[in-house]
């Protein structure tokens, strides 16, 4: 039917492979008056097609549980449902998605962008300053398909356009890219030469040029799409390529003309562009003629391998000199070659290319990899398959893998794309136990060990309980439930401020049904076995205020709950968290007590702290900060070694995303960077500094 006028499908896949990879899928559908219902396992029909109900609307729903069997993982990734049904939203004018998780609690968005596309491009650029006010938009169609384009213009100095066809993201391009490209760069140099503000004499404007701080979505719909490969990243309808020049031609002159404010800034901006240009080819240049006259064109800083195979080379990059000598000392010379960078490096976000390429560290860079960038990158010319950014494990070392990576990011894209770049993992800690010595990378895993070895010494002491013996089986259920507790207590914390809620916990009133009038008296009752006396002073405008007097030290403090608070779903939650921890380790405060060793927690966050801390007395206990502080042999066992080593690949999953991320992160903008501080800060648990 007309729903289906256009689609991404080809290859009869979508459910069937779902169903497949299922221990058990339900199929119901709703039309014609009925609901039908249809029970699959692993693939294999366990009933027939059922009429089991009546239903007043239309619709599908699949209800499907991943296969143990097949997956080692079984938790869906809200955040990849996210990405994608927030792509579709903007894809699809008009279209609300809802997306509910209610795995624990109830986690709801919503999608829906009434200005489609348009919406999409604000969204890049929301952590960017337009160049221009009005976001330029467009639509086409004729015999072979349709096309949608928004653009705008921010004043940084990167490219950020995205290609649809079909509502499938063709990450590769194809030829609705190609046309799109052609007919902006012929459309601003016609414009820019009929107004003027391109001389005679100069030289064209150029891709790169009009592209430069470009964010624009294609979207184009057509009846039979031809993908190459079935990964289907790249478009190969050669008629859509010329309905898409045609289309951007025609309606972005007309842009240009009626909006003649709009139309000098954008050409401003793209001649600008033009000039950096010219600059970074002669820095480029220079840096060739420089390189030719070094060590075989390669950087005298560069420790290069022996073997001539990029596949088996690798090459670090690795924060500050004493570092890099340690890794020249420690590194298997066959393979694995060694840049040392020395200082932070040029933010590429923030500065123009031809300003980057005169940065020696980013010079060094471009040539130990070999594949230079920009329009002069050729992956064939990769001198190592692994290049593998190697800093320290604080806050600098962080923001100099940061730098790197947005380097890489912006100017050699391809170079993430085909899974060329890793992070190298160093130590956090070194323990010796006996004659044994262990490294870790995280604080979890030195838990691990602490837990294994030592926790099980460890008895609790809980506020009129029976002691228990601290096993391991009972730490791992007290870290589970901690988690838990802290995690609605964040939400609390976001929904009603940190002041009430922290109230609530510190003096335990989640232990009663606070949210109850019927229940206050048990409140009142329960604050003085819990060392309190406890008022309640009065309920103006549907608020409680509680007044607790510590009953050592008279002193009071008193604190406005919300009556919100207490009769949200969220606070219900963080009661049944806080009745589960004190199954596990009674009710605080706590004494541990090691031997004739006693340590004092006030609440579930500090009995662990304090667990692991008293755990690790006596322990030869070691924390790196730097890379430096390794000699050769402890940087090659724990950093380096193919065998022992723990690298990430670093992967774009949501381009859109990942764009917004670095824009937000590293650019010019101070306001957005602010605001993704504030809204992720509470998600941060443990902050090293």
């Amino acid at each position: 039917g007309d729903g289906y006028k256009v689609s991404g499908g080809l290859h009869g896949v979508g459910v069937s492979v779902v169903n497949a990879l299922s221990e058990r899928l339900v199929a119901e559908v709703r039309r014609d008056g009925k609901l039908y219902r249809q029970e699959f396992s692993r693939g294999v029909p366990q009933t027939d097609v059922e009429v089991v109900g009546e239903a007043d609307d239309t619709g599908t729903t699949i209800s499907f549980m991943p296969d143990a069997e097949i997956f080692e993982e079984l938790d869906l990734s809200t955040q990849t449902l996210v990405q994608r049904l927030r792509e579709t939203a903007f894809l699809t004018k008009g279209l609300r998605i809802a997306l509910v998780d209610e795995r624990e609690g109830e986690d709801r968005h919503e999608f829906y962008a009434e200005g489609g596309i348009r919406d999409f491009v604000a969204y890049v650029n929301e952590a960017k300053e337009p160049v221009h006010k009005h976001i330029v938009y467009f639509e086409g169609e004729n015999a072979d398909g349709a096309i949608e384009v928004a653009m705008q213009w921010n004043t940084s100095y990167v490219e950020s356009v995205f290609s649809f066809a079909n509502n499938i993201n063709t990450h590769e391009g194809g030829t609705h890219l190609s046309g799109f490209r052609a007919a902006l760069t012929g459309t601003l140099n016609r414009y820019a030469r009929e107004k003027g503000l391109l001389k005679e004499k100069e030289d064209n404007l150029e891709g790169e040029d009009v592209r430069e701080g470009l964010a624009a979505v294609i979207s184009v719909k057509l009846r039979n799409p031809q993908f190459e490969g079935q990964t289907k990243t790249k478009l190969g309808n050669p008629p859509i390529e010329s309905l898409v020049k045609q289309v951007v031609n025609l309606k972005l002159a007309q842009f240009l003309e009626e909006n003649p404010q709009d139309a000098r800034q954008i050409v401003v901006k793209v001649i600008s562009a033009q000039r950096a240009r010219q600059a970074a080819r002669k820095a480029r240049e220079l840096t060739r003629r420089k390189s030719a006259l070094e060590s075989m064109s390669l950087p005298g800083k560069l420790a290069d391998c022996s073997i001539k195979d990029p596949e088996a080379a690798e090459l670090f990059i690795v924060e500050g000199d004493s570092a890099g000598g340690s890794a020249k000392m420690g590194r298997d010379r066959t393979y694995q070659a060694i840049l040392p960078l020395r200082g932070k490096i040029i933010n590429s976000e923030k500065n123009r290319i031809n300003k980057v390429l005169s940065n020696n560290e980013i010079q060094a860079m471009i040539t130990a990899i070999g594949t230079s960038l920009g329009d002069e990158f050729d992956i064939a010319k990769l001198r190592y398959h692994k290049v593998i950014v190697m800093t320290d494990a604080d806050v600098d070392g962080s923001h100099i893998r940061t730098l790197i990576l947005t380097f890489l990011y912006r100017q050699m894209p391809e170079l993430i794309e085909r899974g060329h770049i890793y992070i190298a993992v160093p130590p956090l800690y070194k323990v010796k136990l006996g004659n044994q010595e262990f490294y870790f990378e995280k604080d979890a895993q030195l838990e691990e060990l602490l837990v294994r070895e030592r926790v099980g010494d460890l008895e609790i002491f809980s506020h009129g309980g029976e002691p228990l013996k601290l096993t391991e089986a009972r730490w791992s259920r007290f870290v589970r439930a901690l988690v838990e507790f802290e995690g609605w207590l964040g939400r609390l914390r976001a929904d009603f401020g940190a002041g009430p809620a922290d109230f609530m916990v510190t003096h335990r009133l989640v232990a009663s049904e606070f949210g109850s009038i019927g229940a206050l008296d048990d409140a009142v009752i329960a604050a003085v076995d819990n060392g309190y006396a406890l008022s309640i002073r009065d309920r103006a405008e549907g608020s409680i205020e509680v007044k607790v007097i510590e009953t050592e030290t008279s002193a009071a403090t008193h604190v406005t709950v919300p009556a919100g608070l207490v009769a949200s779903p969220i606070y219900a939650n963080l009661r049944k968290a806080y009745a589960k921890l004190v199954e596990v380790v009674g009710t605080p405060p706590y004494t541990l007590a090691a031997g004739k060793k006693r340590r004092i927690a006030q609440t579930f966050a500090e009995l662990r702290g304090e667990a692991l801390e008293l755990a690790k007395e006596g322990l030869q206990l070691s924390r790196f900060k730097g890379l430096g502080e390794m000699n050769e042999e402890q940087l090659w066992e724990t950093t380096m070694d193919p065998q022992k080593r723990l690298l990430i690949r670093v992967d774009v999953e949501d381009a859109s995303a990942a764009d917004r991320l670095f824009s937000t992160l590293m650019g010019d903008q101070v306001e957005p960077r602010r605001a993704f501080i504030e809204a992720n800060a509470r998600d941060v648990r443990f902050l090293d500094v």
